[in-house]
């Protein structure tokens, strides 16, 4: 690779959105994907401008963790008033391809998934994955050995989808859009009932088994549990949030931080927790087991 191609790679690298291989860079002035070193292969989170004419410059991000930089192959004190106004321009235009892509991503991500959730039939109560976590079908869908779950917004616009096999490994579709989004377990809220948000879906719902008169959603992930909430605040003012998140530090500092956004209430972890518990429905497993002993 040329000097600047070689800078350009090892601030993607340092800014985690570089590609896996510097033979993934194209230096052609448009936005190119490319799998970001570390992800599994046939992945394309990553994308990536690169401009060689002078000055030279670029811009790269990382679609699944939202990360993203500019670079520029000179000093900006050392930029002309011309290369100013031109590595401006740059800089809007790439983030419009950027954004132009995303959207794009979404749309194919939505799309795809209506088609399989229509064809999805529904979740045998007998799967594995549902008998381990003591739940019930629910919405669940199933196809082949996988259960289907459906990745909505307040308005339940259908978004994408998630996948749970027989032993609980879980994958989204790829390319959808997750935050802010989240899983029903029932009825979709509607704002009439006090919202609890969970982590994930299998907890979700056994939340909403204990608790039946409240509307259980999951937001996928700790990460999206402060996204899930502010949407749910701003689409509902006045309903209460009550966010119940895993037990697990990352979870308990980013449901920390959904209650602060939103004005939320906690759910406060069980005294009685063993150390084999990290959520609420391997708490509600050992509860049962418990009563059965």
């Amino acid at each position: 690779m040329d000097d600047h191609r070689t800078e350009f790679f090892n601030d993607l690298q340092f800014g985690g959105v570089g590609p896996a291989s510097p033979s993934a860079l194209v230096a052609d002035g448009l936005l190119h994907r490319h799998r970001i070193e570390g992800d599994k292969p046939g992945s394309l989170n990553g994308w990536h401008v690169l401009h060689l004419d002078s000055p030279a410059s670029g811009a790269a991000g990382n679609w699944r963790t939202g990360a993203r930089l500019t670079w520029c192959g000179k000093r900006l004190q050392s930029l002309t008033a011309s290369e100013r106004a031109l590595l401006s321009q740059r800089i809007e235009q790439d983030r419009k391809r950027a954004q132009e892509a995303q959207e794009a991503r979404h749309r194919d991500a939505a799309a795809k998934a209506a088609r399989i959730w229509a064809d999805a039939a529904p979740a045998s109560p007998r799967h594995p994955y549902l008998e381990r976590k003591g739940i019930a079908p629910g919405i669940a869908r199933q196809s082949g050995a996988s259960l289907v779950l459906p990745v909505v917004d307040f308005s339940g616009a259908l978004h994408g989808l998630q996948f749970i096999d027989e032993q609980g490994g879980k994958r989204f579709i790829s390319g959808m859009a997750k935050q802010g989004h989240f899983i029903p377990t029932g009825k979709a809220p509607d704002g009439t009932r006090t919202l609890y948000i969970a982590e994930g879906w299998a907890t979700a719902a056994t939340i909403q088994a204990m608790r039946p008169n409240v509307c259980t959603i999951a937001a996928c992930d700790a990460g999206n549990l402060p996204s899930v909430a502010t949407a749910a605040r701003r689409t509902w003012g006045g309903v209460p949030i009550v966010i119940a998140p895993d037990f697990d530090k990352v979870g308990q500092e980013k449901g920390r931080e959904a209650c602060t956004q939103v004005g939320g209430h906690w759910l406060p972890t069980p005294a009685d927790l063993p150390a084999s518990c990290t959520d609420w429905n391997d708490w509600r497993q050992f509860q049962r087991q418990g009563v059965a002993s």
